[in-house]
């Protein structure tokens, strides 16, 4: 089952009463081995930030597919089972969550000091790619760069604009490229909306007649709530 936050209490050591840390962004923390898991969520918290956790592929994509369930922030250790010493899993993770929410900023952790891997991560859409063992400084640097990017991109929405990445092969020419533009507009755009069709209809100036036939060619289905 996944886990909807860590449980993490931090205490004023002197009159052992708890402090109200100030909440900016949600981070999904995904790490299969628990301890390190909890220095995580312990980490994050304690620089303000509301965490979720998830200790395998399985329960981050539950996480990522539940409505309410809201998070702009991840952090993926790419060692994952079933093989934790290869970032297989961690990298078909990666890309179904970017899948799931196109706008959510991973910052990836791996043991894997290979470019490949980073080429590969960044090429499925992660923010950011650190090495392991990763400082928790590096990783509070990366996600305030995240926080720059998600706020400049909630201004652009507001403008009625969007910023996208697409990564995919030259060689399969013009129209796969533009294939892949209208999916990650069409899921950017429901995302941003949380799946209320006819407003994102409205955004994106279609109707919900052709909106619901880009969801179906795409196979976009609605988050469960």
């Amino acid at each position: 089952m996944a886990t909807d936050k860590c449980h993490w209490k931090r205490l004023d050591k002197g009159r052992g009463v708890a402090l109200t840390m100030p909440v900016h962004h949600t981070v999904l923390v995904v790490e299969d081995d628990a301890s390190l898991r909890d220095w995580w969520c312990g980490s994050l918290e304690d620089m303000g930030y509301r965490v979720l956790s998830a200790g395998s592929a399985i329960e981050a994509l539950a996480l990522a597919r539940q409505a309410l369930s809201s998070f702009e922030l991840a952090v993926l250790d790419l060692g994952l089972p079933p093989h934790p010493n290869e970032p297989t899993a961690g990298l078909e993770l990666l890309r179904l969550l970017i899948l799931e929410r196109p706008s959510l900023k991973v910052v990836v952790l791996t043991g894997q000091d290979e470019p490949s891997v980073a080429l590969t991560a960044i090429g499925l859409g992660a923010f950011d790619f650190l090495n392991k063992p990763a400082s928790s400084q590096r990783v509070r640097e990366a996600l305030a760069r995240a926080v720059l990017f998600l706020q400049a991109e909630k201004q652009l929405s507001t403008d009625g604009q969007a910023r996208m990445t697409l990564t995919a092969p030259i060689s399969e020419g013009v129209r796969e490229f533009g294939e892949a533009a209208q999916e990650k507009l069409v899921r950017s755009v429901l995302a941003d909306s949380q799946f209320n069709v006819a407003q994102a209809a409205r955004k994106l100036g279609v109707s919900r007649e052709h909106l619901y036939y880009f969801m179906k060619k795409f196979g976009i289905e609605r988050a469960a709530g």
